[in-house]
């Protein structure tokens, strides 16, 4: 009685061997750091693949050990091996991050689908050994700040602002694999702790913090990230650590002034004569004033004209805070001018000249330096008006179309049809 009682409590401490029904092929180390290993693993069931666990067995150990809780999966595309045909190794691939290896160990590894001794088990890899010493990620370089996009930077109802910080790392991709580096953002005043603004998480294949950015200029990969409820005109100093699997870090910083919050804006449409004046020559208009500041980084104002409801917006007017602090823009009334989709689809059906509503909106741009060094440009968020049923006559409007515009020019020209291609060519001479 005590043999046969024994026998059963030795059957449920050990991992049984694989059988070969077994829904998971012979999983294989691919890469392997000092504490983080890849592992891939066929797989051919019927259900849907998230996760699975991780069995693993070291030299000293019994038996295989269960190694942490379930571990995310992830499709990966099959290296073939040489002398393998088209139609061999069809079955998908999946790949998971193993991580709390011991430095310098040699381990084995198989793959089940339950946290019990008596689920589906794989068979056993080949021995993998993982390295002596950790290795220490590059240090992220290049770090900038940047205006927000306009179109996300809107007013908070507590009055902060939005950056975008920019830098450049070698190592931008996520694969699941031990070298794979991820990043940590956090932001802090003087004498302040720092408060975490982002943070990626090991093993996935998503990134929580930055958003590659194509870029044809730059040796190395860039990437941003865009930065709120920081708070207005403070200056804020932004780390950026980059950290991997080994728990090795490194980090850049960057200290510069936040931009303000809105300009305090007055803007007036004006559709008929005022009182007491003559309806002679009169022309709508949009009156922009806003009251002048006194920061010294503060260089001008940027006037933005966009589509209601609509991921589009341009620069119409640059407006140097040299130059006073107003601003009329002609307007022209249209009729079936809407900003919901319903609208706009109803009179177009009707075979109407519809419209897209617009609105105006207005940034304060500052400078930051880095150094005592003039670094770049930041923008406060978005002061917005609709416009309703009127549209800005653009090509009626003359002011400095761009930052670096050294003189005023028309923002826009009336179309002209050409009906041969010596008229098109001949606007250009």
């Amino acid at each position: 009685m005590r043999r046969r009682c024994f026998a059963c409590c030795w059957q449920l401490l050990v991992l049984p061997g694989a059988g070969a029904d077994s829904k998971f092929g012979t999983p294989s180390v691919t890469e392997a750091s000092a504490t983080c290993a890849s592992v891939d693993f066929p797989y051919h069931g019927d259900a849907p693949l998230s996760e699975v666990f991780l069995y693993a067995k070291r030299p000293d150990d019994l038996e295989y050990l269960q190694w942490g809780g379930p571990l995310r999966v992830r499709k990966v595309e099959r290296q073939r091996r040489p002398g393998e045909g088209d139609g061999a190794g069809d079955e998908p691939m999946y790949r998971m991050l193993m991580q709390h290896i011991p430095p310098g160990q040699e381990f084995r590894v198989k793959v089940a689908d339950a946290p019990h001794l008596q689920g589906d088990v794989s068979e056993a890899s080949e021995a993998s050994h993982s390295l002596a010493s950790p290795v220490i990620p590059v240090t992220p370089s290049q770090l900038e700040l940047h205006r927000t996009d306009p179109r996300l930077n809107h007013q908070m109802h507590d009055s902060s602002v939005c950056v975008d910080l920019h830098w450049a790392h070698p190592h931008t991709q996520l694969h699941r694999k031990p070298d794979d580096v991820y990043f940590r953002i956090s932001v802090n005043g003087k004498g302040e702790p720092p408060f975490e603004k982002c943070r990626d998480t090991f093993g996935r294949g998503v990134r929580n913090c930055g958003t590659p950015l194509a870029s044809a200029s730059s040796e190395l990969p860039l990437s941003y990230a865009t930065l709120c409820r920081l708070r207005p005109n403070r200056t804020l100093t932004f780390t950026l650590e980059a950290f991997n699997c080994d728990g090795q870090r490194a980090e850049g910083v960057i200290t510069a002034v936040t931009p303000p919050t809105g300009p305090a804006m007055m803007i007036e449409l004006l559709t008929h004569s005022r009182d007491q004046e003559s309806k002679a020559g009169f022309k709508p208009t949009v009156i922009v004033d806003w009251v002048p500041q006194n920061d010294p980084l503060i260089e001008g104002h940027a006037l933005y004209l966009g589509l209601a409801d609509v991921f589009a917006v341009k620069l119409i007017c640059w407006l140097p805070r040299s130059l006073p602090g107003h601003i009329e823009l002609p307007v022209l009334h249209k009729n079936d001018t809407h900003s919901e989709d319903a609208l706009l689809l109803r009179d177009f059906g009707r075979h109407l000249a519809v419209h897209q509503e617009q609105e105006l909106m207005v940034a304060t741009r500052t400078a930051y330096f880095v150094n005592g060094v003039k670094a770049g440009h930041l923008e406060s968020p978005m002061t917005r008006f609709r416009l309703g049923n009127w549209l800005v006559m653009v090509e009626a409007v003359k002011c400095l179309t761009s930052f670096e515009a050294p003189h005023t020019d028309y923002v826009a020209y009336p179309v002209t049809l050409s009906w041969t291609e010596q008229q098109a060519l001949a606007r250009y001479d």
